[in-house]
This record gives structure tokens, C-alpha cells and sequence, in this order.
């Protein structure tokens, strides 16, 4: 009462210098001027109560939720890489294996057999190259003793180079036959599970065609879709986490695109999992928090068309005045971010009633 009655004394005075010279109008009319550049409650003297809570003790930070899911590190369609008869098939779907266990086994007599004439091949062309390499030695020994004609002598050197390169031809021979009898037994590149099977014992394989569809077992990775909105929030987020099945996982950043992904117009990120990982082919959310504090929806008011808070500023013996800070990206209805002093005192109850530049008196809880 005090505050506001120090407030008008020089209006009042004003005023009243004005009854000598003036009429009554022009008093009215100065008195609504002087209304206008005065808080509202002055008028009447009127301290307004309030209460009121530091910025930190109301602050949130907000959460925010996105599909995700644990893409299969290895997702892989087994195939034959040799034409033969299918065999055997040691799994079928649903099965579980691990590294280099046998999946199927395609009929290999063809392939052993041209195993076996390779091999034939190559001790054929080694017994031909020793002799071819006697004989050379021999002529050097001759070409000394100057017994032995120009042309012969270098017919022994070349003839022992041809059986060199020839025998090197049959041992490759050899070895890709070795690799066919090798591509009988399809075994699993890695740990997983067969997801699919495509063909069936009987069946004439060609290269390329495809048996088993074997799944990673797992995989470290959740993948998300960011649209703009978010990508500023989730880039610079906290306490990342992956719900599947009522269970949550700790997650960090690897990775975000900064590509648009061209038919959905998202952002591609990854995260690891910190410690236990969900199942690979897991469809779950991927939650987060903002980084910085907010301050809840319901404690922003609208003055003057604009969104903001209102704080209590000059405080002094539980007095102060009303202050309205504007908040440029608050969204009705929404909680905001807002760059303030985490002891500034954010005006709880009453504030409805307050407008900027109003006395206020500060009720204790």
C-alpha cells in the first residue's frame, strides 16, 4: 500500500496543481493518462499476493518418443555357388546356429572326380617337368664343354620353362576343383538363426540359387528416423534409451545422417546399446530428454499476444514487482525452453490476475 501510495504522490500532485488552473476535465483526462503509464493495481493502492517457486524447482526436462528398431546386422540369403543336387539340409527354419556349422550338403561325386583328375593332371605334368629339367641341366653341362649345338641347348631351356608354367596351370586346375568339392558343404558364416528355407533335398541347384536365409543373432545397433522438428532435440539430447516388451536399454549416439533420406525426408541415426542389448528384428521406441530445462505449460501466460512467464523482480521484504519475460518459440499449450537463472523466482499462484510492472507481495507456502 505504501509502494503504491509513493507511486501516485506525484501524479496526485499533478492533479491537483491542475484544479487552480484548470476544469474538471482536463483533470479527468490526466488522471486516465497517468493510469496507463502506472502498474493496473496502483490505481487502487492494491499490493497483489502471489506465490512463487524458484525456476528449478519447476523446471522439466521434457521426453520425447520415436519408433525404432534393432536392424539385423547380417541379413543373408544362402545360396549355392557350384550346379549340383541338393543333398542334405541339417536345419531348416527356426533353427540356431553358429559359425561354420554344416547346413547343407549338395552331391559332390562330379566335383570329387575332376578333383581327382586334377590332381592326376599335375603329378602328370610334374614327372614330365623333372625330366624336361634333367635334360636342361644336362645340355648346361654340355653347353660348357661347347658338345652341344646352340638350338638344342635352347630348346632345353624352353621346354623346361613350358612344363614350369604348365605345371603351375594344372596346380591351379587342382586347386579350383579343391574349391568346388569345398562348395558341397555349405556351412554358416556366422552366428544366427534361419529365417527362411527356399528349397528342398532333390532339388538341382544352379550358382546363385538360394537355399537358407540366415539372421544375425546380434546386433548393437537401434536404428531411429528423425524429422527436423526433433533433430535439434535428439542431437543434443540425454538419457537415450530402447523400449521393447515393457523393458528398457541404455543407449548412446553413434551416428546421425546428415543427409535426408530422400522418401521419408527423415533423418537417419544410430545408437549402440551401453550395456544388454534387445534381440535383433526388435521394434520398439526409442526414448529421450532434452538437455536443457523447460519450463511446464501451465505456468506460461499470454500479455500483449505473446507467450512468456512471469517472475518476481526488485524483491525486497517479500515485495517486489511483477516482471513479464517473453519466450520467442513457445507454443501454446506447450511446454518451453528458456535461458534463465535457475533461482529466478517464477510466479505460481496469482499470476492470472498480474500484468508487468505490478507490486506484488510474496506469500510464504
Amino acid at each position: 500500500m505504501e509502494a503504491s501510495l509513493v507511486m501516485w504522490n506525484p501524479a496526485l500532485k499533478i492533479i491537483n496543481n491542475l484544479s487552480l488552473t484548470t476544469n474538471t476535465l482536463t483533470k479527468a483526462i490526466a488522471f486516465v493518462v497517468l493510469a496507463f503509464l502506472l502498474p493496473h493495481n496502483a490505481i487502487a493502492g492494491e499490493v497483489i499476493k502471489v506465490k512463487t517457486k524458484n525456476y528449478k524447482e519447476i523446471a522439466i526436462n521434457i521426453n520425447h518418443t520415436l519408433g525404432g528398431n534393432v536392424p539385423a546386422k547380417n541379413n543373408s540369403r544362402i545360396s549355392a555357388q557350384i550346379s549340383a543336387v541338393i543333398e542334405k539340409f541339417y536345419v531348416d527354419t527356426g533353427h540356431e546356429v553358429k559359425t561354420g556349422d554344416l547346413l547343407v550338403t549338395l552331391n559332390c561325386e562330379e566335383n570329387k572326380l575332376k578333383l581327382k583328375q586334377a590332381n592326376a593332371n599335375v603329378k602328370a605334368e610334374k614327372s614330365q617337368l623333372n625330366n624336361a629339367k634333367s635334360q636342361y641341366s644336362q645340355a648346361k653341362k654340355l653347353n660348357k664343354q661347347g658338345n652341344i649345338s646352340k638350338e638344342i641347348y635352347n630348346q632345353r631351356a624352353a621346354e623346361e620353362s613350358r612344363l614350369t608354367a604348365t605345371v603351375e596351370n594344372k596346380k591351379a586346375a587342382a586347386s579350383l576343383a579343391q574349391v568346388n568339392v569345398n562348395r558341397c558343404q555349405i556351412k554358416a558364416p556366422f552366428d544366427g538363426y534361419i529365417t527362411r528355407r527356399d528349397a528342398s533335398a532333390g532339388e538341382l541347384t544352379q550358382i546363385g540359387t538360394a537355399l537358407l536365409q540366415l539372421v544375425s543373432k546380434t546386433n548393437n545397433i537401434v536404428e531411429v528416423k528423425i524429422n527436423n522438428r526433433l533433430l535439434n532435440s535428439f542431437s543434443h539430447g540425454k538419457n537415450f534409451q530402447f523400449l521393447f516388451n515393457n523393458k528398457t536399454y541404455a543407449l548412446k549416439i553413434d551416428f546421425i545422417l546428415p543427409v535426408l533420406d530422400k522418401a521419408t525426408r527423415n533423418h537417419i541415426a544410430r545408437l549402440s546399446f551401453i550395456d544388454e542389448h534387445a534381440v535383433t528384428g526388435s521394434v520398439g521406441k526409442v526414448l529421450w530428454q532434452d538437455a536443457a530445462l523447460s519450463i511446464p505449460a501451465s505456468y506460461i501466460v499470454q500479455r500483449n499476444k505473446k507467450l512468456g512467464i512471469l517472475v518476481a523482480d526488485n524483491i525486497k521484504q517479500n515485495k517486489g514487482t511483477a516482471k513479464f519475460i517473453e519466450i520467442k518459440n513457445a507454443i501454446e499449450g506447450q511446454p518451453a525452453s528458456i535461458n534463465i537463472n535457475e533461482e529466478t523466482q517464477i510466479i505460481t499462484q496469482g499470476r492470472f490476475n498480474v500484468r508487468d510492472g505490478d507490486v506484488i507481495q510474496i506469500n510464504k507456502f
